[in-house]
């Protein structure tokens, strides 16, 4: 799934917006509470939905800079997690 970590909720919404939404065609209100988008307990929140719900694995697709993204992820969605993830 489509991800993007940052405390900055303007940056956050302009990934969604500028990005995403665009690509997909689809509005910001439908995407937002799907996606990991969005400050780290944000993200965090999002995932712990879709392991509730069932899911066991989730694939992270960052929306920019790849590499800083998944590092975030990495050090500040991750230990929100707790020993869930692998």
């Amino acid at each position: 799934m489509w991800c993007y970590v940052t405390e900055d909720r303007a940056r956050a919404d302009a990934v969604l917006a500028d990005v995403l939404a665009r690509l997909l065609k689809r509005p910001v209100e439908q995407l937002r509470p799907m996606l990991p988008i969005g400050s780290a307990e944000e993200c965090a929140a999002r995932l712990r939905a879709y392991e509730r719900a069932g899911a066991q694995r989730v694939f992270l697709w960052p929306l920019a800079d790849e590499r800083s993204q998944l590092e975030v992820f990495r050090e500040r969605v991750v230990p929100r997690l707790g020993s869930r993830i692998s």
